[in-house]
């Protein structure tokens, strides 16, 4: 083929065909969204870092009159500012900063000579807030990365008298830093960010679609009492959704916990759709009732409207007052007090604490004759929400005002009413004057008091029982496989044919008839216990011989007065077993001739009680070493040895001997503050329905016990004031109170940081704080383990946590979990590596816990039970008991020996 031909058809040809396939490959491409960093999404990141990734892919919402108003108000707050500036100020408003990157206006920026500018944020209201430093201090550290610009101060100007703030812009970096690292995330990732219902969601474009989203997954944070730790500990546990949150209420779970509102049984009611009482309230009557709700601006910090209902039997009379203005405040309360004061007796009812605290405020600038009765009005007030946070249970998703009367089927002639409108309309009004947001104002205003007047009048019928349409939390059951207990029938007929089915009915009213065996059982079981007390022989009989003296008067003349005899029960312990031991005791009683006095020889004092002290102290033994209970140990004594003993005597065996050992247990005391080291720990214990304390001291071979009514530390001030030693202890702060070397127990330290890394696993920075942590850590227990306790095998170490907190000091982490460990490291750097310094000390705090454990059994059986003094008895004859077993002393052999001190055993032992 010629070349020219071929040029003018094949190189054609080929071209348009390249270009083709160029064409579809870049249709076949995903579309590239690309868009500037703009003061819009700063703002939205700071509030919801969801709403910033949806703004940044152009997506819309509804517009909301919060935006327009805000830009409105801010720009009548720059108008003021800008007639302040003082020409010679080198101060421009609404500077524009912008490249490829950014695209962001500073409110004003006043240079300050040379490379260094102030940014200037100008807000509207009369309070600054954390995010508004947050966005400028993001604002200008973009600016200072893209234009080589130095920032080292912010300036705020806010309310009307324009006041000035500065902040230097350090003290935002380490948030600054991880609000940039969360718009990277956003910016680059085609996943978005997981989303929640925040405080921002009612004056967010995207609310409504949200809202709906949240409710289609059923989230957790459409409850307003969860807070967003409770709900990743929620999540943690694989709780995600309100649904199965309810399924965990437990009526019974804890009756000792007082707990100020359960989102369990909230849950529960919006799955159930109806109301749940915890617990029942009378409300205070009164044949006065005032229904009072104030209308304010928060930022502002004053009240423009007060609207109160009086209701006296079946007549009702409104009211309303209204202030143009701050100044007219005083005059609205004023006109309050004179329509109240002429009632005798009335109690006011309002919906949260607004309407208290905007009273306490008022009190502030009110004249004094007005004082008394403003005071009268607080004592006399009821706050409704209290009832359902403690009380009531309706299923909704909060306890505001506005959906439990939407529950009750009250409507707002406005729809969508909020407080948060209401403070739009009063703004707007200032800005306008008109006559008709006033008329919204005071009507909204009177309809939240009606609606009150709803919700207090459902709260009276279900007190009163005539609305049925509510269930007691109390009756909740746990849905269990096995159907242990009483089952609860809805027929009559079906609660009896249960009767007739329990084991003793059957055996002892129908076997019988049927089974002739059965019938021969229950009456050699009828003969036994109609059988008579056989008379216990006993085992010895001792003779008490004649006295020489008497012991009053020393007198040699006496008579014999009359026989006596007594026997004794006891036990007697061999290394083959025990056996039931009785002593008949034989004596006579004697009277002296001189002083007339009667008595018994002393030989017989040992033979003051019916039951010998081997029995006694085998019964605390079981008691204290055994843990069983009273019942339990008297049973086992009737049916072991046939002796019968009251349970309820061993309550006073065990005072007794408790007092008995009260110096023993003292000696205990003086030992250890005096020993190199003390071992400390606390636990819970429920003393009736009160929280208390135990708290062990121990060190390597001696443990005592002590129960506080609280946690607070500041006894330890006394008790170990010359405690010149060690102190080993867990991260509990009260321990601070102590002057003396500390030692925190590291096993306590490695278990949060086991617990964080199962919880984050991909924590790249995290994992090698733990790995580092363990290596350092690792390398000194196993000097430990072949050395022991000792300071000149362990001093090599020191080097090595020396470079570990240096590498970690200097270490600059992006996640909150590094920096809050970085912190928890640095705080603590002093007390974590004691043990190096010191011979025998350990570097944990295992003989507190292990004697803590002795403690938590004895919780287990009679937590909630015992009075602080019975339990402190126990406690002392506990910490004897922990003492030999850290010895290796028989408790029992201690118990029957008799010595009030145990190191006058030991010596004789």
């Amino acid at each position: 083929i010629p070349f020219s031909l071929c040029s003018r058809l094949v190189i054609p040809a080929i071209t348009s065909c390249f270009f083709r396939l160029l064409l579809i490959s870049l249709k076949e491409q995903p579309e590239q969204v690309y868009m500037q960093i703009t003061d819009g999404i700063i703002h939205d990141l700071i509030h919801c870092p969801y709403k910033a990734y949806r703004k940044f892919r152009h997506e819309k919402g509804n517009n909301l009159e919060y935006q327009q108003l805000y830009d409105r108000l801010k720009q009548i707050q720059q108008e003021r500012f800008s007639k302040t500036i003082n020409r010679k100020e080198e101060v421009v408003l609404n500077y524009k900063f912008t490249n490829a990157t950014i695209d962001l206006t500073l409110d004003g920026v006043e240079f300050t000579g040379g490379k260094s500018i102030l940014p200037i944020f100008i807000s509207p209201f009369e309070k600054i807030k954390t995010v508004n430093k947050l966005f400028v201090a993001l604002q200008a550290m973009f600016i200072q990365d893209q234009f080589d610009l130095r920032v080292d101060t912010c300036k705020i100007i806010y309310g009307r008298k324009l006041q000035q703030t500065k902040f230097r812009l350090s003290t935002f970096t380490k948030p600054v830093k991880k609000l940039k690292n969360d718009l990277d995330k956003v910016l680059h990732h085609s996943n978005p960010p997981a989303f929640f219902k925040n405080s921002h969601c009612p004056v967010c474009e995207f609310q409504k679609n949200c809202f709906e989203r949240l409710v289609e997954r059923d989230d957790l944070s459409l409850l307003a009492g969860l807070k967003p730790k409770e709900i990743q500990q929620k999540n943690n546990r694989g709780i995600f959704s309100v649904k199965q949150l309810s399924y965990t209420f437990r009526s019974k779970k804890s009756p000792l916990r007082k707990r100020k509102f359960m989102p369990e049984l909230k849950a529960l009611a919006i799955r159930e759709g109806k109301a749940f009482i915890h617990e029942m309230l009378v409300l205070k009557s009164s044949e006065t009732e005032v229904f009072l709700d104030f209308e304010g601006i928060i930022d502002k910090n004053y009240n423009y409207l007060i609207g109160a209902i009086i209701k006296t039997g079946n007549t009702e009379n409104r009211y309303s007052f209204w202030a143009d203005n701050e100044q007219e405040q005083v005059k609205i309360f004023i006109d309050l007090i004179s329509i109240l004061k002429p009632l005798n007796q009335f109690i006011v009812y309002h919906y949260g604490s607004y309407e208290t605290q905007a009273l306490k405020n008022i009190l502030k600038i009110l004249p004094a004759e007005y004082h008394d009765f403003i005071r009268k009005i607080m004592a006399n007030s009821v706050n409704i929400l209290d009832v359902f946070i403690h009380h009531i249970y309706p299923p909704t998703y909060s306890n505001s005002l506005k959906e439990i009367a939407g529950f009750l089927k009250f409507e707002w002639s406005e729809k969508d009413a909020s407080g948060l409108k209401s403070t739009f309309w009063r703004y707007y009004w200032e800005l306008s004057n008109d006559a008709e947001l006033k008329h919204k104002l005071i009507t909204y205003n009177l309809e939240d008091c009606k609606a009150l007047i709803a919700v207090k009048d459902w709260i009276i019928s279900i007190s009163s029982g005539s609305d049925k349409n509510f269930e007691n939390a109390a009756h909740v059951r746990k849905e269990s496989l096995y159907k242990w207990g009483k089952a609860d029938f809805a027929v009559k007929e079906l609660e009896q044919i249960n009767q007739f089915a329990y084991f003793n009915y059957q055996r002892e009213k129908v076997f019988i008839k049927t089974y002739p065996e059965i019938a021969r059982q229950q009456k050699k079981i009828s003969a036994q216990r109609l059988k008579p007390k056989r008379k216990l022989r006993p085992n010895s009989i001792i003779e008490i011989q004649r006295p020489i003296r008497c012991p009053a008067c020393s007198g040699v003349v006496f008579h014999k007065h009359d026989k006596y005899e007594r026997k004794v029960i006891d036990l007697k312990i061999t290394q083959t077993g025990i056996k039931r031991w009785i002593t008949l005791y034989r004596l006579t009683r004697f009277k002296c001739k001189e002083c007339k006095k009667v008595f018994v020889p002393k030989d017989f004092s040992t033979a003051h009680s019916r039951y010998g002290r081997t029995l006694n102290c085998w019964i605390i033994n079981q008691v204290v070493h055994y843990r069983m209970s009273y019942n339990k140990v008297a049973a086992q004594l009737k049916e072991s040895f046939d002796i019968d003993y009251q349970s309820n005597a061993i309550q006073y065996l065990k005072s007794y001997f408790s007092e008995f050992y009260s110096t023993a247990y003292n000696e205990l005391i003086e030992q250890i503050k005096n020993s190199p080291l003390i071992h400390i720990d606390e636990t819970t214990f429920h003393v009736g329905k009160e929280n208390g304390y135990v708290w062990v001291f121990t060190n390597i071979d001696t443990v005592f016990y002590l129960f506080r009514p609280t946690r607070e530390s500041d006894f330890l001030k006394e008790l170990l004031a010359n405690f010149k030693g060690v102190l080993i202890s867990d991260f509990y702060g009260g321990y601070d109170a102590v002057q003396c070397p500390k030692q925190r127990c590291l096993i306590h330290l490695i278990r949060d940081l086991n617990d964080d890394l199962v919880k984050n696993p991909f924590n790249h920075d995290y994992k090698t704080i733990v790995l580092n942590f363990s290596k350092l850590l690792n390398d000194i227990v196993l000097t430990v383990h072949k050395h022991g306790l000792r300071k000149r095998n362990l001093n090599k170490h020191k080097k090595d946590v020396s470079v570990f907190f240096s590498v970690l000091n200097d270490g600059e982490f992006e996640s909150a979990l590094c920096e809050k460990w970085q912190k928890r490291f640095c705080s603590l750097q002093s007390e974590l590596f004691t043990f190096l310094d010191y011979d025998g000390i350990p570097w944990n705090n295992n003989n507190a816990e292990a004697a803590i454990k002795a403690v938590a059994l004895y919780r287990r059986e009679v937590d909630g039970l015992p009075t602080p003094k019975r339990l402190q008895e126990y406690l002392i004859l506990l910490s004897l008991h922990q003492t030999c077993k850290y010895r290796g002393i028989s408790f029992i052999e201690f118990l029957k020996a008799g010595k009030a001190s145990l190191s006058g055993f030991i010596k004789s032992y």
